[in-house]
């Protein structure tokens, strides 16, 4: 390759680099911006030109790109079509949520922010082209509050049987005093059970709680204690007042 020509090549990169900002790196001069479809439930309160921020699990927000057109749905869903500009392309990941709130300002206007992925840290950036559907605030707190739920019940089939254990051993070794604080400890917890936490409590954790009562309930005729006793009974009638839905 003629020296010249190598020369005027490397100038020319070093005159794109300059004024490129420093998070961008050498590679995104050259890398073309992430072109996306928003698909939208309408479109007022949005326009051509509006920013799109970034908003990182901390809350923090960064304008990373704009909408660059609002075309005609034809009768269809409406959409719009948004560019990431390339610094921040990797930011967009598979997964990631876009959020729609309005209004966001008093005068109608909408805002338009890309959330990272739940709980999926690791999946490959976004590519132009790509189509997502844009979520409003409370749909995606339903969703984070349906994640919490579904979380719950996975950790449920395994902590249940290490519980039951728990309660059995107390009963078997006489400490009744214990088990009722278990209980107790049970009731407050369910207070804040959400409805389907408190169908699983009844389906998978009930019944054996209520064999493990009869054999409370025998221990106290061989000991007798009328207090603890109907302490006892009135700590499972609140447990399963509780539990019903």
């Amino acid at each position: 390759m003629n020296r010249g020509l190598l020369m005027g090549a490397l100038m020319m990169v070093g005159l794109l680099t300059a004024g490129a900002p420093v998070q961008a790196g050498l590679l995104d001069v050259f890398r073309a911006d992430l072109e996306l479809t928003v698909v939208v439930d309408r479109i007022e309160g949005l326009r051509a030109g509006d920013p799109v921020e970034f908003q990182d699990n901390d809350g923090r927000r960064e304008i990373i790109g704009r909408i660059d057109a609002i075309p005609d749905a034809h009768g269809g869903d409406p959409v719009i079509s948004v560019h990431i500009e390339a610094q921040h392309k990797e930011r967009v990941r598979a997964g990631s949520r876009v959020i729609l709130e309005r209004p966001w300002r008093s005068d109608g206007a909408a805002r338009i922010s890309i959330l990272p992925p739940a709980g999926q840290p690791d999946t490959e950036p976004m590519r132009s082209g790509a189509v997502v559907m844009a979520r409003s605030p409370a749909s995606e707190k339903a969703e984070r509050m349906t994640e919490q739920v579904q979380r719950f019940m996975e950790a449920l089939g395994e902590r249940s049987q290490m519980y039951l254990e728990r309660f059995k051993d107390e009963i078997d070794s006489g400490r009744l005093d214990r088990f009722m604080n278990q209980l107790d400890e049970t009731v407050r917890s369910a207070e804040r059970y959400s409805r389907e936490q408190k169908e699983r409590f009844t389906r998978e954790i009930l019944p054996e709680l209520e064999r493990l009562m009869d054999s409370a309930r025998r221990r106290f005729k061989e000991n007798p204690d009328p207090q603890q006793e109907e302490k006892l009974e009135r700590e499972f009638r609140r447990l399963k007042e509780e539990l019903a839905v």
